[in-house]
């Protein structure tokens, strides 16, 4: 007859074990993910253009998602109108990671539009590139840097 204990389980591998916030509020995954495609394409024409009034709303609206709430962001309001049209079904997802991802993309949005204001194009460009890499890793491969970026900071900073 088989031993049916359970399995004695090794704990050492939660010390690798990485997680993003928990949130209990839900977002919808398309709509993330469209405002993102909208923020990559204002980025382009800013970085190949230099106009950067696209920048200039994107950051209105970042400040307005992220200190005052989803519900109440112009572009997200317009978008979720956008996909109510579309045969896409919401996906809702944990809002913790883009909480945080919207609040790097404020400070991105920020810098950037500063740069640009006071006449620091090469540093208004540096942060283009920054932002474009970060928001293209999660547009097309999932990966949130932010989310990432936050994990080192409470493992080696928040003892």
């Amino acid at each position: 007859m088989k031993n049916l204990q359970a399995p004695k389980i090794n704990n050492e591998h939660k010390k690798n074990v990485t997680a993003c916030p928990i949130s209990y509020d839900r977002v919808d995954k398309h709509l993330i993910k469209t405002y993102s495609s909208i923020i990559f394409f204002v980025l382009l024409i800013s970085l190949f253009t230099n106009n950067y009034i696209g920048m200039y709303l994107i950051s209105i609206d970042f400040m307005i998602r992220v200190f005052i709430g989803i519900k109440y962001s112009p572009l997200c309001n317009f978008l979720t109108s956008f996909l109510q049209i579309t045969p896409l079904k919401p996906k809702l997802v944990n809002a913790g990671t883009k909480k945080i991802a919207a609040f790097v993309g404020l400070l991105f949005s920020i810098f950037v539009s500063v740069f640009s204001i006071f006449g620091f194009f090469l540093l208004a460009k540096i942060a283009i590139f920054i932002f474009l890499f970060a928001i293209g890793l999660d547009l097309f491969f999932d990966y949130c840097l932010a989310c990432k970026m936050q994990n080192l900071y409470l493992r080696y900073f928040k003892k």
